[in-house]
């Protein structure tokens, strides 16, 4: 038998060869010839099955090999064709094959371990949950104890299975089975959570901790189990408890400099990317976050240096001049601005630096090129997304040098291209009022509604402009109130809110809102709103003080001057 089983090895590996040069290009002769030789399974069915299953297999009818192969199996008992079977078996998802030919390999070569993996795999997806659970025992205890590197592949098994509940119900099993193993608790634990069982979750992690609380790991699961549930900055305490055992492993460091930006501690992830940084100097992704880190937290001289780092490595250069573009902007510097915005070619940032730079060439006076600017780019054929947002800024730039009848023909022309677009009807209705077009601001605000009935901005913006004109005011509270519920902290909608109250003769509940949005945003129409109030309300004194604080804000605001003109002549 060992003689002809060599002998069918060989044929295999010719089999494989034969096909690979059958796929490559210009092999189509090659291709027919092999097609063409006539079967002969009378002669020798195994070395036929084999190498049908081979080609089979290469041409990717995974079904078809795995026939082909059962067929060769059952023949010839051999194990490692069985074994073969079993796996190309298992690839298609035949899992009644596969344990019939993982059988099939044990007469001659037992294998309890390998042969545990692979009958556990079928059994899981057979959904025989008792029945993995032994096969994955063996493959887990092969001598009674944990094998860790078979711990590890079995996690990968469980986290490729798609079956969660499925996944638990073995993991209960086998920990009933070998109470108190560290690693195959901290599984069930995670599966514990995938399922919503976060109370049990927690239990078996802290279980862990109690004989073991120095376990990293241990934390990290717990972290896992914390953030699935939103409670991030308790699951941030638990990442930083590992790390404070493994200091000097940087994927841990970088998950919880990752962690602490999510939970926009930038000053702190800040420090952590400086430390990784110094730990992997080669790393562009950690250069690039800590070059975006030191825009965020402020620190411009050190956000150049690390972003000319990177444009001079060739590495994310388009972000790096992008981010380069607007440090130059917030500081004043037009030319350099624009230079680096001219830099930026392509990916995810060329179309806000095409608008920065319109922008930029607006304020120096250049409306007309920067409007030419944004109208070829309009002209281009650019998904419907992206004109919108081409128009709206446009309009925005007509807005800004007070154009607001130029402007009001712009959106409706917009509108013709891109009927209903929620975003150009909000922008048109804005500029509307301001024409006194009351008719349209409420056609097309409604309109939003009608598409996105909850858009805080389309209700909070309807019900201010009912409130701020005393018209309809209840009807106005019904927009404002629910423009709270979805925005509660959003200063516009406090500002709305006191406003509102306002024109209700509700003082006390007018300076509540007025004064937290105040504090929330330091806004001239915001201060304008709460003088007003506060020296209707009997206090002139600290509404000078406000409106004081508004002009220092901006002294410009329309609003701001209508109410200084009212109140102060």
């Amino acid at each position: 038998m060992s003689f002809y089983i060599r002998n069918i090895s060989a044929l295999v590996l010719s089999a494989v060869i034969l096909s690979q040069l059958a796929a490559c290009a210009g092999q189509e002769s090659l291709k027919e010839d092999v097609a063409v030789l006539p079967p002969q399974p009378e002669k020798d069915g195994v070395v036929f099955n084999v190498l049908a299953g081979e080609f089979a297999g290469t041409h990717g009818s995974l079904s078809e090999a795995a026939d082909y192969y059962m067929r060769a199996a059952r023949e010839s008992g051999d194990a490692q064709i069985a074994d073969r079977a079993a796996h190309i078996a298992l690839y298609a998802r035949r899992y009644e094959d596969v344990l019939e030919a993982v059988d099939i390999w044990q007469k001659t070569e037992p294998r309890e371990a390998e042969a545990g993996r692979v009958r556990g795999i079928a059994y899981l997806n057979l959904g025989q949950t008792e029945a993995a659970a032994r096969a994955f025992e063996k493959f887990l205890f092969p001598e009674g104890k944990l094998n860790t590197q078979a711990m590890n592949v079995f996690a990968t098994i469980l986290l490729r299975h798609k079956g969660d509940k499925a996944a638990l119900d073995v993991l209960n099993r086998l920990d009933k089975q070998h109470p108190g193993q560290a690693s195959l608790m901290l599984q069930l634990a995670r599966y514990q959570a995938r399922v919503k069982h976060y109370q049990q979750a927690m239990d078996t992690v802290n279980a862990v901790l109690k004989k073991q609380p120095d376990s990293s790991v241990a934390y990290l699961v717990k972290a896992q189990i914390l953030s699935a549930q939103n409670r991030e900055d308790e699951a941030l305490a638990a990442v930083s408890k590992a790390l404070e055992m493994r200091p000097s492993d940087n994927r841990l460091r970088l998950q919880y400099a990752r962690m602490l930006v999510r939970l926009k501690k930038y000053d702190a992830a800040w420090e952590e990317f400086i430390q990784l940084r110094l730990n992997m100097p080669e790393d562009n992704g950690v250069l690039l976050s800590l070059a975006l880190l030191s825009v965020e937290t402020n620190k411009p001289i050190l956000a150049r240096e690390y972003f000319r780092e990177l444009i001079k490595k060739g590495q994310h250069a388009d972000q790096a001049h992008y981010y380069l573009g607007r440090i130059e902007q917030s500081e004043k510097n037009i030319e350099a601005a624009l230079k680096h915005y001219q830099q930026v070619k392509q990916g995810d940032f060329a179309l806000d630096a095409r608008i920065r730079s319109a922008g930029l060439l607006a304020a120096t006076g250049k409306l007309d090129q920067a409007m030419d600017v944004l109208r070829k780019l309009i002209a281009q054929d650019v998904d419907k997304t992206t004109k919108s947002r081409l128009y709206l800024a446009q309009g925005e730039l007509l807005r800004k040098q007070q154009r607001i009848a130029d402007a009001m023909e712009l959106y409706t022309h917009a509108l013709q291209q891109l009927p209903d677009d929620p975003d150009l009807l909000y922008a048109r209705a804005l500029t509307a009022e301001k024409l006194d077009r009351m008719d349209v601001t409420e056609a097309d605000l409604l309109k939003v509604l009608k598409q996105e009935p909850e858009n805080a901005n389309a209700l909070n913006a309807l019900g201010f402009t009912l409130a701020d004109r005393n018209e309809r005011l209840q009807e106005a509270k019904k927009y404002i109130l629910r423009a709270a519920q979805l925005l509660p902290d959003d200063p516009a909608v406090l500002d709305s809110l006191g406003w509102l109250y306002y024109r209700l003769g509700q003082y006390d509940e007018a300076l509540k809102w007025l004064q937290k949005a105040f504090a929330e945003y330091k806004d001239a129409e915001i201060a304008a709103h709460l003088g007003e109030v506060l020296w209707k309300n009997g206090e002139p004194d600290r509404a000078r003080e406000i409106w004081q604080q508004g002009i220092k804000l901006n002294s410009d605001n329309p609003v701001l001057q209508k109410t200084l003109k009212r109140y102060q002549p």
